[in-house]
């Protein structure tokens, strides 16, 4: 069986403070540092200006490896990443967490102001590789900040095409200027380019497969930043040439991927869609043995940070959004209503004894094919 994960790894960085931020930069979190880095850096080599760095969190990078073996205790052969900085940051961590699992590995940086970029870690080689940050739409505005990133891989006689993903996100700052208006304004703009790069995507499968839909291996992967019911993600989810694994092989209340601590809620934003013959070959592997049925590792999820009292108690339940209304999105009747969701799930010891040590908001998501 071919195992493919796709995993938000929460910003995940490797740089050295030479500067409190990077140039242009949004992301706070850019003012965190690495301390594991490549190469010779004055002080570091003599255990001095330790407040440059921050120490690499082994504890965390551990147990996220052993989430990615979950659940059958070996690592998937293709890893999909969002939310990492660079390449560096994903080849130490096969060299230092994963044992030198990949041989391969791929990454271009985007245009995004928080410097997360999207990656891949292979068990295959990459036969080629097409990025797509620099497509533009009709307004001459770049269509993706994090890519599509589209890699052929070589699975043994045939070849695997997976795009990766990570569209923008739902949160809008209000500031406190901003009247009703303006503020409807900037989530209509947000919400729009979701919109377009889901369409984007859907229109970048249909021109490239066109005349082998049934016959092809392919799959969009990663963070779509937006539930399955969503209008904004509409042309890519009711794409002909696509399903969706996780719809269609858990039930619902065992499909959502995220935990937005904030809000007290979890919900699906992390997707494998597929193609009809990929879809297949998933549903050849279960039929082998039902163990290989898609798998959501939860075990990590824990908060980001305590709250300010400094309790540690996860919450008995959180709400379980499956549609989200707001100024400028309307009601959807065939979405499921918001439920109840219990929380205090299996985790990891490490998590509930501090959930500090939570892998990442989002679960890494493992699914299995069989091969011809």
């Amino acid at each position: 069986m071919i195992s493919i994960t796709t995993f938000n790894a929460n910003n995940f960085f490797l740089r050295y403070k030479f500067s409190k931020n990077l140039p242009n930069s949004k992301s706070k979190d850019s003012l965190i540092e690495a301390g594991e880095v490549i190469g010779y850096l004055p002080g570091i080599a003599f255990g001095k200006y330790t407040k440059n760095f921050i120490v690499w969190d082994s504890k965390r990078r551990n147990l996220a490896s052993e989430a990615l073996k979950a659940p059958d205790d070996k690592f998937p052969d293709i890893i999909c990443f969002q939310e990492v900085e660079n390449i560096e940051a994903i080849r130490i961590l096969n060299q230092r967490y994963f044992n030198n699992e990949y041989q391969y590995s791929m990454l271009i940086d985007s245009y995004d102001p928080r410097n997360i970029d999207v990656g891949i870690l292979s068990k295959f080689p990459i036969n080629s590789m097409k990025s797509h940050i620099d497509d533009f739409n009709d307004a001459g505005d770049r269509i993706f900040s994090r890519d599509c990133l589209e890699v052929e891989l070589q699975i043994k006689n045939e070849p695997l095409y997976l795009f990766l993903n990570h569209f923008k996100s739902k949160l809008v700052k209000r500031d406190k200027d901003d009247t009703d208006e303006k503020y409807k304004n900037k989530l209509l703009k947000s919400h729009t380019r979701r919109l377009n790069q889901a369409a984007e995507v859907a229109k970048i499968i249909k021109e490239k497969f066109k005349g082998s839909y049934n016959t092809a291996l392919f799959a969009v992967i990663g963070d779509f930043n937006d539930t399955p019911f969503s209008p904004w993600l509409k042309p890519l989810m009711d794409s002909p040439h696509l399903i969706d694994v996780i719809s269609r092989h858990l039930p619902y209340e065992s499909r959502w991927t995220y935990y937005w601590k904030s809000r007290s809620r979890v919900s699906q934003i992390d997707y494998f869609l597929v193609s009809k013959e990929l879809n297949k070959r998933i549903e050849k592997a279960i039929e082998v043995d039902d163990s290989f049925t898609p798998y959501i590792e939860r075990r990590g999820i824990g908060f980001r940070k305590m709250n300010a009292a400094g309790d540690n108690t996860l919450p008995a339940e959180v709400n379980y959004m499956a549609y989200e209304t707001d100024e400028v999105t309307a009601e959807n009747d065939d979405a499921p209503a918001t439920q109840k969701q219990t929380f205090r799930f299996p985790r990891f010891e490490e998590v509930l004894a501090n959930p500090k040590n939570n892998i990442s908001d989002h679960c890494p998501v493992k699914i299995w094919f069989k091969q011809n």
